[in-house]
């Protein structure tokens, strides 16, 4: 990685990980409060434009985790954002896009639903977005598809550690997904623990 990475959901989990991880390269984290630039995705690209210049890649966190949450923030209020995060990586010629989608995007195959969720539609719909700007720029891009990331809550229960992504794995991921050229969208999952 040699260009400006912009980290959208900087002040999040997965966010202030990739930060602190990266630390000594170019990243500029972005998010309604609490990061480099206060930005709020939900107001358009316009509203984004200056923060997206001169960024190489786009590593897109900023989500309403929760997926039981409902339409306004999963659904619509996700899928607004990634919709944001495509125009302006068009705008400003960003070269490489990651998505942070989520095992939820094939929830029955993970046991974890039958029925679709906002949320798990959200990260779908985000990565056909994020798949056809890869098509229509010529860019690679990597959609990620992290299990349960959370270093700080200790949950030890089967099923949670199946799912569960540790701090040395997601970081991992990430490096791959920067130093992956295409061509096109990649898919990828990112569960488990390493050592």
């Amino acid at each position: 990685m040699t260009g400006k990475v912009l980290i959208t959901g900087a002040a999040g989990r997965m966010g202030r990980t990739l930060q602190q991880h990266w630390q000594g390269r170019a990243v500029v984290g972005l998010d309604r409060i609490g990061a480099d630039l206060a930005v709020d995705l939900l107001q358009g690209p316009d509203v984004c434009a200056s923060a997206f210049a001169g960024i190489e890649t786009v590593v897109h966190l900023a989500a309403d985790p929760d997926p039981g949450s409902p339409f306004e923030r999963g659904g619509y209020g996700n899928t607004l954002a990634t919709l944001t995060v495509v125009a302006a990586c068009l705008r400003a010629d960003v070269r490489r896009l990651i998505f942070a989608s989520s095992v939820w995007a094939d929830a029955p195959a993970w046991g974890l639903s039958d029925r679709m969720t906002w949320y798990a539609a959200s990260k779908l719909a985000g990565e056909a977005l994020v798949r056809a700007w890869a098509d229509q720029t010529g860019n690679p891009a990597v959609c990620l598809r992290p299990g349960y990331f959370d270093p700080d809550s200790g949950r030890t229960d089967d099923f949670n550690e199946a799912l569960q992504v540790d701090v040395p794995y997601l970081c991992r991921h990430f490096d791959d997904a920067l130093a992956w050229a295409g061509p096109g969208c990649a898919i990828r999952y990112a569960v488990g623990k390493l050592g």
